[in-house]
């Protein structure tokens, strides 16, 4: 038996409204999967390609190395699906996934053709799932043990207005298409929100035979360890540390929540947040080992507090919440170091002191449609941007208006503000001071406690906060 795919009420509209423009188009199917079934909360058609658009695609060759950034030439719309470039509709995925909280994804493509150009570009089709896993994989640190590797293909039939919807094992470049049943869930599916509020003090040491890196791939190698030490972090939900194995929502909760329908009513959609500490580890080694030197020619320090959000469906358990709001913090940060790395030129190899960037800052939004003139839709989850500090809302608002393919932006929350100052990292000078360009770390800690702790990374209680920092500083010679 193939995945059960549950659908959120509106997205039969979103596509009767492609069926009336009568075109073809291709676009990403947003959602969250899991063990049992598959939910969909959106779909947002692929933007036709622009004149002198950057393809993010060139930042990376496929070993991960740096390339130039080029522009496209002027663009004319493919007259099919066969013509499109399968790197631009990955590039849109890698896009639209910055924009999702943890615990959604993009789950998948759809594409909406007549007859004969869906059956001649099968294998098109087949080609663009398997690079749109390939993108949005590219970095370890994003996937996580366990991970379900089918993702939806649904085809929309111009001429017989037919849905046919499967899964593909994207893991196997061998895999057939596996029928899947779509169903449209009346009333919205039901989702819990999880907040929280991280401190992030993270140095990390540029070892000196990495100068021929740009400084993306510098923070990227940097993040992989603090990305292993959040995999084994602890988490409380609601001040409580639970097992993961426990429904999340109690029944407690699921009645106090429930309305007068069938069986006791159900859980309200959007209803229920729940407030997520984190407790990351820090580790006292039972013998003492000799500390580690390593050559580096620069250390840089990510510092901090980012705000956290992520979504999973009422019937999720503890563990599906825990991983849906690590992954928004591995997220999070991956994106915000990607966009600075886009946005300022790479560090010049060689120049000494110390630079400080100011990542953007994070803002979110309800994910909205428009049904009959109203917004409503999205099963009240929210997306969220990253903005500079010379950027204004409505390119916010223009930028999820084209990604999303939405009508219509809600009001953005600032969570996050931004306060970088160079004097911030004045007290760091004393890193210079390194001789030889040597990075010492030792694996024991001062204290004569040898147990296992864990340190307190989560607060609680402010209002707005200030984004990541990112600050770059070459050790002298000296």
């Amino acid at each position: 038996m193939g995945r059960s795919i549950i659908v959120e009420e509106h997205i039969e509209k979103y596509i009767e409204k492609l069926f009336k423009d009568n075109k073809w188009y291709i676009g990403v199917i947003i959602g969250q999967l899991t063990s049992q079934k598959d939910y969909v909360v959106h779909m947002a058609r692929t933007p036709d390609p622009v004149e002198d658009e950057v393809s993010e695609e060139n930042v990376e060759d496929d070993t991960g190395d740096a390339a130039v950034l080029t522009k496209k030439p002027k663009a004319v719309r493919p007259a099919s699906l066969e013509e499109l470039d399968e790197k631009w509709v990955s590039t849109h995925a890698k896009q639209v996934t910055r924009m999702l909280p943890g615990g959604l994804n993009v789950v998948g493509l759809f594409a909406i053709a007549p007859t004969a150009m869906l059956k001649s570009s099968q294998g098109k089709l087949r080609q663009m799932l398997y690079n749109v896993h390939k993108t949005l994989n590219r970095h370890a640190a994003l996937v996580t043990s366990g991970e379900i590797t089918d993702r939806i293909l649904l085809q929309l039939d111009l001429s017989t207005r037919k849905l046919t919807c499967a899964t593909v094992n994207v893991s196997d470049i061998k895999s057939g298409l596996t029928p899947a049943e779509w169903k449209v869930q009346s009333g919205g599916q039901r989702w819990v929100r999880l907040t929280s509020q991280v401190n992030l003090d993270i140095p990390v040491a540029v070892p000196s035979d990495s100068k021929s890196q740009t400084l993306l791939k510098q923070i990227q190698g940097g993040l992989a360890n603090f990305a292993s030490t959040v995999q084994q972090s602890i988490i409380t939900i609601e001040g409580t540390l639970r097992d993961n194995t426990e429904p999340l929502v109690t029944n407690t909760e699921r009645k106090a929540k429930s309305g007068k329908g069938k069986g006791g009513g159900s859980l309200d959609a959007a209803s229920l947040s729940k407030s997520v500490n984190f407790y990351l580890p820090y580790t006292c080694m039972e013998t003492h080992q000799a500390p580690t030197l390593s050559e580096a020619q620069a250390t840089i320090n990510i510092m901090g507090t980012t705000v956290l959000r992520a979504y999973v469906s009422a019937r999720a358990t503890v563990g599906d919440a825990i991983q849906a709001v690590r992954a928004d913090l591995i997220r999070s940060l991956l994106a915000r170091c990607e966009l600075l790395c886009e946005e300022f030129d790479v560090v010049e190899a060689g120049k000494q002191g110390s630079e400080v960037y100011d990542p953007p800052v994070r803002l979110f939004c309800r994910l909205q449609t428009v049904e009959g003139g109203k917004s409503g839709g999205g099963g009240g989850v929210e997306v969220c941007d990253y903005v500079f500090q010379d950027e204004k809302k409505e390119e916010v608002r223009e930028r999820i208006q084209e990604l999303l393919d939405v009508a219509e932006v809600g009001t953005l929350e600032e969570a996050e503000k931004s306060a970088a100052e160079d004097d911030t990292w004045s007290c760091q000078s004393s890193l210079s001071a390194m001789s030889s360009h040597q990075s010492l770390a030792s694996p024991h800690p001062t204290s004569d406690s040898m147990v296992r702790t864990y340190i307190g990374a989560a607060v609680g209680g402010i209002v707005a906060v200030a984004a990541t920092w990112l600050s770059y500083m070459y050790i002298s010679d000296e």
